[in-house]
């Protein structure tokens, strides 16, 4: 399943509008905020149609997922949006993970716990906002992917300490740049381990470089201390890093749509997040090329000669990438 569905669900009480772009979306929020009343809604509607009292305006089949027979009503509903609502407690299970994985569906979970197993964007976490007529809005902003609160004045950013969430690609990118500037890359060796590395830097600027494509799980005790922290933490996430090199453009002779609007192309049932979307992307179209052909195990120093790096830099531009002078001989 792929593409973006626009959704309306409404009764003489309620009504809500929203949007679906990738096979997962998360919404929070307090209790009393309406969430329950959305899921309820949709399950009325699966159980007496129009007798219900409810509208829905969909191009796919909206179900409300309740029971225990729930792996089974997924399978039996290929091409559908599915809800699942909190209270549901396979909802946190790994059996859940391994349903979606593969799914030809997307996916609303209502929910306000840590779903560790699946590849959450931070772009698609959501709170209800309006009375009535309630509409989704983002939780994370961003500016130039710099997450939650960017201040204008506060950037470019300029790092004295940059963790990744791996050792792979990105940090090999990201290390090399670090080493021109004189300061610190470090690996965090895997996104749940990002929250304890990054306090081992209480004092100095740290950037955390993370994909945004499946950080949705991290994000918020990465912004808490973001708030603790004003002015030392930023927060980059690109969608990944195969993202950056694509959307810089050393690269050439890919169609801009199939990274403008991967929502066109990325299929649930072969892609479970962006991250593998864009990397399958990046290794297709380098294949043929020995000296650009891309590895997320192994980068090429293709990416990280001066000119693809700038390149790449520039699209990072929250980040100030200035060489350090501490190394320099003081003139005589």
């Amino acid at each position: 399943m792929k593409g973006a569905f626009q959704i309306r669900v409404r009764n003489n009480r309620n009504s809500y509008s929203f949007e679906l772009r990738r096979n997962i979306t998360v919404l929070r929020g307090e209790s009393g905020r309406g969430k329950t009343t959305l899921f309820e809604m949709i399950h009325e509607y699966n159980r007496f149609g129009r007798n219900s009292g409810v509208t829905i305006s969909c191009d796919r089949d909206l179900i409300a997922l309740v029971g225990d027979e729930w792996e089974n009503v997924i399978r039996n509903h290929p091409g559908a949006v599915i809800v699942v609502d909190e209270d549901s407690q396979f909802i946190r299970s790994k059996e859940f993970a391994r349903v979606l994985r593969g799914s030809d569906n997307y996916y609303l979970l209502i929910t306000r716990n840590y779903l560790a197993e699946l590849p959450i964007s931070v772009d698609e976490i959501y709170e209800l906002w309006g009375a009535k007529n309630k509409k989704f809005k983002k939780i994370y902003q961003e500016i130039d992917r710099m997450f939650d609160r960017p201040r204008a004045g506060n950037l470019p950013f300029v790092p004295e300490v940059i963790i990744t969430e791996d050792i792979r690609s990105g940090y090999q990118f990201f290390k090399n740049e670090a080493e021109r500037m004189g300061i610190r890359c470090i690996s965090a060796e895997g996104k749940s381990n990002i929250f304890k590395v990054m306090n081992r830097y209480p004092e100095e600027n740290v950037v955390v470089i993370a994909d945004g494509a499946a950080f949705g799980s991290e994000i918020a005790d990465i912004v808490e201390q973001q708030e603790l922290r004003p002015r030392k933490l930023a927060i980059f996430l690109p969608e990944s890093f195969e993202w950056l090199v694509l959307k810089a453009g050393v690269v050439k002779g890919i169609d801009a749509d199939r990274i403008e609007n991967p929502e066109r192309y990325a299929n649930s049932m072969e892609f479970m997040s962006w991250e593998q979307y864009f990397t399958a992307l990046l290794v297709e179209v380098t294949k043929d090329n020995e000296y650009m052909r891309y590895k997320k195990a192994k980068l090429s120093d293709y990416y990280m000669q001066d000119k693809s790096a700038d390149r790449i830099k520039k699209i990072a531009k929250g980040i100030k990438w200035e060489q350090r002078l501490r190394d320099r001989c003081p003139p005589t």
